[in-house]
């Protein structure tokens, strides 16, 4: 009876230990092959003609080199844009779009048709908002975009852009300066004045795509709690996200400026080590992180200035730099 009782346990532990490797095999299988089947990051890129393509000509749309630019295991391309639309017509129908893909990532260009039409520049700016804010509602990150240059004297989305840029920065939404990209050498990346050749597309791209890594990369790095290159921790705190476009400049500052030299990642390695603790104070406080905002100005200024401004843009700063240095010397002289 003893023996029969003591094979019965045997028999039953052996039988239990099978079950268990079994369902272990079966749960790694399911890992490997939800590992495989890990779902693409979809990115729509809504906009007119210049995002559609010119009369639907691939070789003049940004979209299509943005698959050589991102990483085609992780990311979707979807080309939303629609020729001649304005953005009275984008707010109605991107709706229908984010519904239709479930993006991750929405970038929005439009208004070189509002300037054509007449359409005031504020009430492109507020629609370009609201498409951003219904990405957003979706789920979505929105990268907005200013509006590409134009030959034509009497349409000049010079007139627009500075709206829009603030419509974003009031918002908090990414922004690509598109115009700035291409007005140094516009005559060369346009065949017709209003849309871009080949590589003025491709160029177009490069700006997307750089803005799309970046925030892949916050995100991931927010995902983990850090790592890779580490975060902005106190600008983290005082803006209150690692999403938040001055977080995403002043990282792209330390990658492309400070980790690229001695001094630079001695500092980098100093801010990690003591920044954390009083990232964490100003994040309880309201007035701290608003006094944090203000200081970070000077920052993010030299930040923009290094990183992101043409060399136009540098020049002119430079020499406005110079005519109140000499202006400030003669007052001081005649005083």
């Amino acid at each position: 009876m003893m023996r029969t009782r003591r094979n019965m346990l045997i028999w039953t532990g052996l039988l239990l230990f099978c079950l268990s490797g079994a369902a272990q095999a079966q749960t790694a299988g399911t890992t490997t092959a939800s590992a495989a089947t890990v779902k693409k990051a979809v990115v729509v890129c809504f906009g007119d003609s210049i995002t559609q393509g010119y009369q639907g000509n691939t070789r003049t749309a940004y979209p299509a080199y943005l698959p050589d630019m991102l990483d085609p295991t992780a990311f979707t391309i979807v080309n939303a844009g629609k020729g001649g639309e304005a953005t009275y017509s984008g707010v109605e129908r991107i709706a229908d779009v984010l519904t239709k893909h479930a993006p991750k990532h929405v970038i929005i260009m439009e208004g070189a048709n509002d300037i054509i039409q007449g359409i005031s520049p504020a009430t492109t700016a507020f629609n370009l908002e609201n498409m951003a804010q219904q990405a957003k509602a979706a789920g979505a990150t929105p990268v907005m975009s200013t509006i590409t240059p134009n030959s034509e004297p009497n349409h000049a989305p010079e007139n627009y852009n500075p709206l829009i840029v603030t419509a974003a920065a009031n918002g908090g939404y990414t922004l690509v300066d598109t115009y700035s990209r291409l007005i140094t050498d516009w005559k060369n990346l346009t065949f017709d004045g209003l849309h871009p050749t080949r590589v003025g597309a491709q160029k177009i791209a490069e700006g997307f795509a750089e803005q799309i890594k970046t925030l892949k990369s916050s995100e991931e790095q927010a995902a983990s709690g850090g790592g890779g290159g580490g975060g902005c921790f106190i600008a983290t705190a005082a803006y209150g996200s690692a999403l938040e476009p001055q977080v995403v400049l002043l990282r792209k500052f330390r990658d492309l400026r400070l980790l690229t030299n001695g001094p630079g990642r001695a500092f980098v390695a100093w801010y990690y080590q003591h920044s954390p603790p009083a990232a964490d104070f100003i994040a309880r406080h309201e007035l701290l992180r608003l006094g944090a905002r203000a200081a970070l100005l000077p920052l993010l200024a030299t930040a923009w200035l290094l990183v992101e401004a043409t060399l136009a843009q540098q020049a002119a700063l430079l020499l406005a730099a110079a005519l109140l240095l000499m202006a400030a010397r003669r007052n001081r002289r005649r005083a």
